[in-house]
């Protein structure tokens, strides 16, 4: 029986010193994928975070641009990545719930390729026109644009701001002549110059030219008014009730990520939402703080991935 028990307390001091000797997370540097390139909004948004976040986790936050394929290239590396807490990524509606569905083939599943963290901002849009553009309201625009079909063109940058785009014209019984561009800067140059008579873009690209009188907001294409743009009414209070299309920014992690590391990191990220300072911050950038669990993150995934899959079959616009 001595022996036994000999055997018994050898057992557990030994199961002892293997806790003691298991690194806490994090032990060691972790990093952040942003899939946009350095010096964008994403990029200075990503770097926020992570200068929060370091002294939070006790170890530094490495900040990683892999840009390409509209974001694609960097969550498919996150995807690829252990799921040990230590490769997080920065993802977008763009490139989780929109861009995936115009692709045939991808690297990764939107739905199971991830373990969603925590949402960090939304990034409202709107449809912007020259100042002198008549009609005035976004309502007036509207009835117009029934009354003559493709006479209208709107230019867009992004997948997201094409898909808004043609929500809009399923929602609203419009149709409007869809103008690709290259990037944004582009699209405003003709806007203001007065070649095309709209676009749509991010509140927070489109703020400088707002503020300097260059471009005139028309409608924000969320659910409710931004709070950067309180006097501009949504779409839906223009007419088309229901509509919304609304940019977000959230942290994931590579599927297994263990979920008390994941619990962790959520809390962290809701702190960070919650101070005045990066309050302050977001919104001088065009975003708007948006916390929650990560459930209500994976829920939200779910929910805009089917949505906006509708939209891009109901369009035919996926890719050959």
């Amino acid at each position: 029986m001595m022996t036994l028990f000999r055997g018994m307390a050898l057992m557990l001091a030994l199961f002892s010193a293997l806790a003691q000797a298991q690194p806490s997370y994090p032990a060691k540097p972790v990093r952040l994928v942003v899939t946009y390139p350095a010096g964008g909004g994403s990029d200075t948004l990503g770097r926020l975070f992570a200068a929060e976040l370091a002294p939070r986790l006790g170890q530094p936050v490495v900040v990683e641009n892999r840009s390409g394929a509209s974001g694609i290239i960097g969550l498919s590396f996150v995807a690829q990545s252990a799921p040990d807490g230590y490769t997080l990524g920065l993802a977008s509606s763009g490139t989780m719930v929109m861009g995936p569905h115009l692709q045939r083939t991808m690297p990764y599943d939107t739905l199971t390729s991830f373990a969603p963290v925590g949402m960090v901002a939304k990034a409202p849009m709107v449809i912007v026109a020259a100042p002198d553009f008549q009609p005035a309201s976004f309502t007036a625009l509207l009835a117009q644009a029934r009354a003559q079909p493709d006479h209208y063109m709107v230019g867009s940058s992004a997948p997201a701001f094409n898909l808004s785009l043609q929500l809009l014209q399923s929602s609203a019984k419009v149709k409007l002549r869809s103008v690709p561009y290259p990037g944004t800067p582009q699209a405003a140059v003709d806007v203001i110059g007065g070649r095309i008579p709209l676009m749509v873009d991010s509140i927070g690209g489109a703020a400088a030219q707002i503020k300097a009188g260059k471009l005139k907001p028309l409608a924000v294409l969320d659910s409710r008014r931004s709070v950067i743009l309180p006097d501009v009414p949504t779409v839906a209070e223009s007419g088309v009730e229901g509509y919304e299309s609304v940019g977000w920014v959230a942290v994931v992690a590579p599927k297994g990520t263990p979920p008390e590391i994941v619990d962790r990191l959520n809390a962290h990220l809701q702190e960070i939402v919650a101070l005045p300072s990066m309050r302050s911050r977001l919104e001088t950038l065009g975003f708007e703080p948006a916390a929650g669990s990560a459930a209500d993150l994976g829920t939200l995934i779910v929910t805009e991935h089917g949505k906006w899959g509708t939209v891009v079959k109901n369009a035919g616009l996926r890719n050959p």
